[in-house]
C-alpha cells in the first residue's frame, strides 16, 4: 500500500482542516472524497476534494481506502456502523458512540467483519503524550499517586449552555482519557455539575479513585479561560503538561523531589491530524482491525468512565 485514499464524512471546512495536515504525515495520504449534506454554493476545486457525494451508499461504494467521520455527534454511531458493514476502515471523531452499550456493539461489528475501527482520540498520538508516557515508564517520577487536569473554554454563545452531557463530551473527554491512560478505569467516580449565576456558563468536576489508592481530579468549565493544564504526581516528583495541555502545550515540565527541574519544549508542524492518520496507515498495512496504541478496550474503558460521570451529574 503506497497511498491511503481517504473519504471524509462531514462539512467542507472539516475536510479542509483534515487535508491541511496530510502533507505533514510520514506516509502518503490523499483526500479523495467528501460526503456532506451541506448545500455548497460554489463549485469546489478538485484540488481540494476531487469527489463530493450526498448519498451514503454511493460514497461507500467508491474505492476509498478509509473513512474519517467528522459529522455531528448524534450521527457517529450510524455512520461507523455503515462503514463497518461495507468493510471500510473507519476513524471516527469522539465520541464514537453515545454510551458504552453502543460502543460494545461497534467493537463486536469490527471483529465480526474484520474491519479496522478507531476513535479519533488524536491526543493519544501527539508527541507531547508520547514523551510523557516515556517519562512515566522510565520511572523518573516514581509510582503515580494522582492526576489533576482541566479543560476550560469560555462560552461563545451569549445565551446557550452546553448541558451536562455536552460539557462532559466537549471538554471532559481529554481529562478522562489522561486518567485512563495512566491509571486505568476508575473504581469509584463522584461528579458534580453546575451553572453560573452570573450569566451563561457552566462547570463540571469529577473525582476518580482507584482500589490501590491512586486518585484523579478533573474539571471542565465554560465560564473562564484559565490555563488548561495536566499534572501527573508521583512519589519522586511530578510532570506538568502546560497550557494548552491537550493540543500543543507550551512545554512539559518535570520537577523532582531532589530539586531537579527540566522543561521540554513542544513543537511540531500542522494541527496534529497527521499522527493519527499515520497510525491508521500503519495498522492497515499490518492487517490489524484495531490500534495497539489505542485499542478497542481502551476506548471502551474511557466510555465506561464517561458513563459513570454522566450518571452522577444528570
Amino acid at each position: 500500500m503506497d497511498q491511503l485514499h481517504w473519504g471524509v464524512i462531514g462539512s467542507l471546512e472539516e475536510a479542509k482542516a483534515f487535508a491541511a495536515d496530510l502533507p505533514y504525515a510520514s506516509e502518503n495520504h490523499i483526500l479523495q472524497a467528501l460526503l456532506t449534506d451541506e448545500k455548497l454554493d460554489d463549485e469546489v476545486p478538485q484540488s481540494v476534494v476531487p469527489h463530493i457525494y450526498t448519498d451514503l451508499q454511493e460514497f461507500l461504494l467508491t474505492d476509498i481506502d478509509a473513512v474519517y467521520v467528522a459529522s455531528p455527534q448524534e450521527m457517529h454511531y450510524a455512520y461507523v456502523k455503515q462503514c463497518l458493514l461495507h468493510h471500510k476502515p473507519v476513524l471516527c471523531e469522539k465520541p464514537i458512540a453515545k454510551d458504552a452499550e453502543e460502543l460494545r456493539h461497534l467493537n463486536e461489528l469490527s471483529q465480526s467483519t474484520g474491519t479496522f475501527m478507531m476513535e479519533a482520540m488524536w491526543i493519544r498520538f501527539l508527541p507531547n503524550i508520547k514523551k510523557v508516557l516515556g517519562m512515566v515508564s522510565s520511572g523518573v517520577i516514581g509510582d503515580i499517586i494522582s492526576i489533576k487536569s482541566s479543560a476550560n473554554r469560555k462560552s461563545m454563545a451569549s445565551n446557550s449552555l452546553l448541558s451536562e452531557r455536552n460539557i462532559l463530551i466537549e471538554l471532559g473527554t481529554h481529562p478522562v482519557f489522561l486518567c485512563v491512560l495512566f491509571l486505568g478505569r476508575p473504581d469509584y467516580v463522584q461528579g458534580t455539575y453546575g451553572q453560573s449565576s452570573h450569566g451563561p456558563g457552566e462547570f463540571l468536576s469529577a473525582y476518580l479513585s482507584y482500589e490501590e489508592g491512586q486518585y484523579a481530579f478533573i474539571e471542565a468549565s465554560t465560564i473562564n479561560r484559565s490555563p488548561a493544564y495536566a499534572l501527573i504526581e508521583g512519589d519522586k516528583g511530578f510532570i506538568q503538561i502546560k497550557n494548552p495541555w491537550s493540543t500543543r502545550p507550551e512545554g512539559i515540565e518535570v520537577d523532582l523531589l531532589d530539586g531537579t527541574k527540566v522543561l521540554h519544549k513542544s513543537d511540531w508542524q500542522g494541527t496534529g491530524f497527521q499522527f493519527e492518520v499515520d497510525e491508521v496507515y500503519k495498522c492497515l498495512k499490518e492487517g490489524l482491525i484495531e490500534s495497539q496504541l489505542y485499542p478497542h478496550h481502551f476506548s471502551l474503558d474511557i466510555m465506561y468512565a464517561m458513563d459513570d460521570i454522566r450518571q452522577q451529574i444528570k
